[in-house]
């Protein structure tokens, strides 16, 4: 169950495709550096192909066969969109008895007067009812006392229910609240396959019940044992693992109040609290006493019983769902990966071969999310369950954070999965059409739809390095933070751990690890962790001054150490690593040079870095530089602004025609430009695509930085038509291989953001400058 670790692309089929359109996009991912693809049927895709059917099982052979030529490793997508677990419908189109269930309540007050001598009234009668499903089944009704407003769960009775379904309400005077529990079927959906299916559509697939054996042996038998039929020989080689997304077991848009349920899972809670079945049914209507719950129906921060149905219902969809999943991916060998519906659920990620989270939605981003909320713990969720089972960690990172995502937010979003232990980062996604609505459903394309698309490469590149480095010498984490399964914490104690550079692991036990931080005790202090990790010759990093923006990774096997930049100011300090590797060098994974490194005799080496940028203390492998990264002062001599640019269209995401606000009778041109921003031309108001703008140059000794001065974009520099660097954020800079001497022709290729065409962002766009030569900088 083993795979390349890296880059992967998901790969959206969204629209009517044949050979020729799944071939070319494998090719292009593969040119762009990625190690593998993750295959999925999304919303749009044609009917004509359907899901499932020959014609798409036809489709991912010819997939997975180019994959194969292609050296692309395969991961297949269990649903058509998500969450998973309904293979389209199809599960409860074979039997409507495999739709997802719930637990729902109906309440009334009632006020029971007492007679003159104290005595309680004739009681009467209810007959409650939800609405008009005639498959609910009443449960069980529960009367409750209330006092002050609050029903008291102490002396909670079961009331008999008489045909047809009329409950006697023989209470004792006083005031109650009795709940009628009704099982009933969740009413939610998946997002399906086709345009029509898509959320609130009455042809959107219902949700089937995960925690049903019968409906998961449908699902497997519907999609996994399709795939093995259809690519037995690459399972296990080409095919190396199944993604399995967010399986949800309400699925989206049920009932109100709705809470998790299969049928006879009161008898496993009656198990679990050794009791009986009536004491569970009197205890269900404090399933309700709080509705501060998760989607999904649960909640983490809950006690009492409704923990404890929590946890029945977490290990039943453990055991159901995933154990069958996971038992078929190994008898087919390959792996169980994608992510389960929460964040910060630990113990649900740890059942996946390859333990795998999302980040989606713009949920974390530079600032406060980055370390605040359920959101920001699940890097650290993925790295610490895949840690515990020696696997490799997943992520889906990029996904839905819009057309304005640019690729300066897309590689602060890497290093901060890399730099906490992801190394198998997923792409969200690479998008067959933007045909119509497609290009807005959980955009942006990453891929020949966007303007970036040229400059894609290097940031893939970068990535490969970095994952492929750390998963061969998995990184050190001594310390673990004390958890709950299903409940990883964030805020005060990450924070301080990561800002004080000490890396760590959730852990629901403190197994593997020698210190262990424990929430409960409040914030701890990183200086003293760090003292205790010395005195138990763990590895500890130490910076002064502070640089609280700084990640560092200590690499295993005494390989070096990895230092990411995740704050928006320059980092300088001089960092004490635990062990410094021999022959030493500054290696800059984004640009893959290495640069000389003075070691003080303390073991400590003074450290700049520049906001996205990553420099890691390794044993030399290669030619060291001459110079030193672009990170400290300037070498003497003064620039020289580079004039003479004339910039032409060089790729185009839209039609020049039909993007123009006044057109006219002639068809638009695209302008040749000068330096400048580029939308303030009236041809270009809302182009997105790539211009070459070039000029000539003569370098001197000292000049060696081309510095591109403001860059609406991204941009890569070429001389004499040799790419020499690429420069996707502040500051746009590139340094400049020795050149003989003479004339130079310069050339730079930007990109504007795509949210100019898709949404009339009007971003700045181009090689705005000014351009200059300048000493390259050093220690």
């Amino acid at each position: 169950m083993s795979g390349p670790v890296g880059p992967y692309a998901f790969v959206f089929w969204n629209d009517d495709l044949d050979d020729a359109a799944v071939v070319d996009r494998l090719r292009e991912l593969a040119g762009a550096g990625f190690v593998g693809v993750t295959l999925s049927a999304r919303v749009g895709l044609s009917r004509r192909v359907g899901y499932l059917t020959d014609e798409y099982l036809r489709l991912v052979r010819v997939a997975v066969d180019e994959c194969a030529r292609l050296g692309l490793a395969v991961m297949l997508y269990d649903e058509a969109s998500y969450p998973s677990g309904s293979a389209n419908g199809a599960v409860v189109a074979r039997d409507p008895g495999h739709a997802a269930r719930c637990l729902v309540p109906v309440v009334r007050d009632v006020v029971v007067p007492g007679n003159d001598d104290g005595a309680a009234a004739v009681p009467g009668y209810w007959r409650p009812a939800l609405g008009r499903d005639l498959d609910a089944r009443l449960l069980a009704v529960v009367a409750r006392r209330v006092h002050d407003g609050v029903p008291a769960d102490d002396g909670a009775r079961l009331l008999p229910v008489r045909a047809p379904g009329v409950v006697l309400l023989d209470l004792a005077p006083g005031t109650w609240q009795v709940t009628a529990v009704y099982d009933a079927a969740s009413g939610g959906t998946i997002r399906g396959a086709h345009a029509e299916e898509d959320d609130g559509s009455a042809l959107a697939p219902p949700a089937a019940d995960l925690l049903d054996p019968a409906a998961v042996a449908a699902f497997v038998e519907l999609t996994h044992d399709a795939y093995a039929a259809a690519l037995d020989d690459h399972l296990g080689s080409t095919v190396v693992a199944m993604f399995t997304d967010e399986p949800f077991l309400l699925g989206r848009g049920h009932r109100p109040h709705a809470r998790p349920y299969t049928r006879g899972l009161e008898d496993e809670a009656a198990s679990a609290l050794g009791t009986d079945r009536d004491d569970v049914l009197r205890r269900l209507p404090t399933l309700w006493d709080d509705d501060g719950t998760r989607p999904g129906g649960t909640d983490p921060a809950a006690s009492g019983f409704a923990r404890t149905w929590a946890d029945v219902v977490r290990d039943r969809l453990a055991r159901v769902y995933y154990g069958a999943l996971a038992a078929w991916c190994a008898r087919h060998g390959i792996a169980l990966t994608g992510h389960p519906a929460e964040p910060d659920d630990l113990a649900t990620t740890g059942l996946l071969d390859w333990p795998g989270q999302d980040t989606v939605w713009r949920w974390v981003l530079p600032g406060p999310t980055a370390l605040e909320g359920p959101e920001s713990t699940a890097a650290k969720v993925a790295a610490s369950a895949a840690r515990r089972r020696g696997a490799p960690a997943l992520t889906e990172v990029l996904g839905a954070y819009g057309w304005r995502l640019d690729l300066d937010e897309a590689r602060w979003l890497l290093d901060w999965y890399l730099s906490r232990g992801v190394t198998v980062p997923v792409f969200h996604a690479f998008f067959a059409s933007v045909r119509g609505g497609r290009a807005f459903e959980s955009e942006p394309d990453l891929g020949v739809h966007n303007s970036w698309w040229p400059h894609l490469p290097p940031l893939v590149a970068y990535v490969r390095r970095v994952a492929e480095l750390m998963a061969a010498h998995p990184p050190v984490w001594s310390v673990g933070v004390l958890c709950p399964p299903d409940a990883a914490p964030s805020g005060g104690v990450v924070r301080a751990l990561l800002q004080g550079q000490v890396d760590f692991g959730y852990t629901v036990d403190g197994a593997g690890y020698d210190v262990v931080v424990d929430p409960a005790d409040g914030v701890p202090d990183a200086a003293a962790v760090r003292h205790r990790l010395e005195e138990l010759g763990r590895p500890a990093v130490n910076c002064v001054p502070a640089a609280p923006d700084l990640r560092a990774v200590v690499l295993g096997d005494d390989r070096g150490t990895v230092f990411f930049h995740e704050g928006e100011e320059p980092v300088a300090t001089r960092v004490r690593v635990p062990h410094v590797p021999a022959e030493p060098c500054w290696w800059d994974p984004f640009t893959d040079r290495r640069h000389p490194v003075s070691v003080a005799s303390d073991g400590r080496v003074d450290l700049r870095l520049r906001p996205r940028q990553t420099l890691a203390l390794v044993t030399r492998s290669g030619p060291v530089e001459d110079g030193h990264p672009p990170d400290g002062p300037r070498a003497g001599g003064d620039p020289v602004e580079l004039s003479g640019w004339t910039g032409v269209l060089e790729r185009a995401i839209c039609d020049l025609d039909e993007i123009q606000d006044a057109p006219g009778d002639a068809a638009a041109e695209a302008p040749v430009l000068g330096l400048g921003d580029w939308t303030q031309h009236p041809v270009l108001r809302r182009f997105a695509g790539t211009y070459r703008y070039a000029t000539t140059f003569t370098p001197t000794a000292a000049a060696r930085t081309i510095d591109l001065g403001d860059v609406g974009g991204a941009a890569t520099v070429l001389v004499d038509g040799v790419v020499v660097g690429h420069a996707l954020s502040a500051p746009y800079e590139v340094d400049l291989p020795v050149l003989d001497a003479g004339e130079h022709r310069l050339e730079v290729l930007v990109s504007n953001s795509a949210a100019n065409y898709y949404e009339g962002a009007g971003s700045p766009s181009g090689l705005i400058g000014p351009v200059t030569l300048r000493p390259r900088h050093h220690r």
